[in-house]
């Protein structure tokens, strides 16, 4: 069989469909670092727009002006950069400081589980529940 194909079907030994592969990878990266980069952009707006409501009180504005500002700039470094130098910056920053970024996996594991048990129905302690009036016995007089 040529190129390690089998019925007809492509392969991972066949280099076609690697480039194949490797272009739809790329393809999907540059889709999803476009929505990050979209969607922070629009939290930087939202912050914005939520520090015009605040034009009586000058100080305020301005920190909401400059947190959306370094929004701004975030979503401009994500559009800007491949998802390769993003990579190695986020290895580089975790091997600055392991411990922080450990901190940070605990805190993400930690509030991942708590939004997953958050779903389920926690019963209610029988110390705490509340009994209908017309089930409770009546005294006879």
């Amino acid at each position: 069989m040529p190129n390690g194909a089998q019925n007809g079907r492509p392969s991972a030994a066949d280099p076609g469909f690697a480039a194949a592969l490797r272009d739809q990878t790329q393809g999907y990266v540059e889709k999803r670092k476009a929505d990050a980069a979209r969607f922070v952009s629009d939290v930087g707006g939202a912050i914005r727009d939520t520090g015009t409501s605040f034009d009586s009180l000058p100080q305020l504005k301005e920190l909401f002006d400059q947190a959306a500002l370094g929004v701004d700039e975030l979503a401009e470094a994500i559009s800007r950069r491949s998802f390769g130098e993003m990579y190695d910056e986020v290895h580089a920053a975790i091997r600055r400081r392991p411990a922080l970024a450990t901190a940070a996996a605990v805190l993400t594991g930690l509030a991942f589980f708590r939004l997953v048990n958050a779903s389920k129905v926690r019963p209610v302690p029988r110390s705490h529940a509340v009994v209908p009036l017309d089930v409770l016995p009546t005294p006879d007089v």
